[in-house]
């Protein structure tokens, strides 16, 4: 493994002699498409604005990826180019836990394949919008090695298990999300307790708690706005600019609330780091932004009259 890795070095090196301020720029934008950060602005926009039902699934489908993503980090425990024995210098970005599998490999070839499958641009068949997709999912790859935080190895193994994980997803998906819509919606609430409870069975770390805990939240989520909240992300009652509009105040307000609940109850939780149920109070947080954004945002939508009640 050790040549691999050496060999992978001299790969980041090799392609990092391409290095200009333009391209390193270019390079850290495209990055970050496969961040967390980008997926938690996307992901609200389609649940909220475009079709919830799709907006949930994708929310889904990727908090689990980055749950086996991050498992696998901590079982491989593998370095990254810019680690003590290898090369600091080459480290564009910084990070702390393993690097295989790359998780922006992985996490933005499922988000990117599933956003691919809907055929967004009706002039565009399938066909090219997968074929664009992948393009995006090799220039975020391809970042990754240039700004020096991954080894090749740790790029293909990302896109080897978001692979297995979109197989699963288009071979069971519509099966499964058919069997809970044919349940009450308690089932869900149960499955995602379950969910939840067995991710946290493997390793209870504060990164893995972030997807548990977000299970946990849309699971609540979900169960209250099925059963209470009768909120429609499609805008069936307006036409022309004041859809749009309505769309428009949907995602601000929604958006804004749950950065500034974010960003409150991490300095609430910070400042319990020393305490005995950190990591309670660490799941407790993304299960409160999971509640807000699966339900809390579409009740509230719902009460300002942006949304079906």
């Amino acid at each position: 493994m050790e040549e691999v890795l050496r060999w992978g070095l001299d790969c980041v090196r090799q392609i990092q002699t391409l290095e200009t301020p333009g391209l390193t720029l270019c390079m850290r934008v495209i990055t970050n498409l496969g961040s967390a950060a980008f997926y938690m602005v996307l992901i609200p926009f389609v649940y909220w604005c475009t079709d919830e039902k799709k907006g949930l699934r994708l929310a889904v489908v990727l908090l689990i990826s980055a749950w086996v993503n991050l498992a696998l980090k901590f079982l491989l425990d593998q370095p990254r180019p810019f680690f003590d024995g290898y090369d600091p210098s080459v480290g564009m970005v910084a990070a702390t836990i393993g690097g295989l599998p790359s998780a922006h490999a992985q996490n933005s070839l499922v988000m990117l394949m599933i956003i691919a499958s809907w055929v967004l641009i009706p002039k565009l068949s399938r066909a090219a919008h997968l074929c664009l997709a992948a393009f995006l999912c090799l220039l975020i790859g391809f970042s990754r090695l240039y700004l020096g935080i991954h080894f090749p190895t740790d790029v293909f193994g990302g896109w080897l298990i978001g692979g297995l994980i979109l197989a699963v997803y288009f071979l069971a998906g519509n099966r499964i999300e058919a069997w809970f819509e044919a349940h009450s919606p308690r089932a869900g609430l149960i499955a995602a307790a379950a969910l939840a409870f067995a991710m946290n069975l493997y390793r209870p770390s504060e990164y893995l708690l972030i997807p548990s805990g977000m299970i946990l939240g849309l699971g609540f989520g979900c169960f209250l706005c099925r059963r209470y909240i009768n909120f429609n992300a499609p805008v069936k009652d307006r036409t022309g600019a004041a859809k749009y509009l309505a769309q428009i105040v949907r995602y601000a307000i929604g958006i804004t609330a749950m950065i500034l609940l974010y960003v409150a109850a991490g300095k609430a939780v910070n400042g319990l780091r020393n305490s005995g149920n950190y990591q309670l109070y660490v799941f407790m947080r993304y299960v409160v932004t999971a509640l807000w954004f699966s339900a809390g945002a579409p009740w509230v939508f719902c009460k300002l009259r942006l949304g079906t009640n």
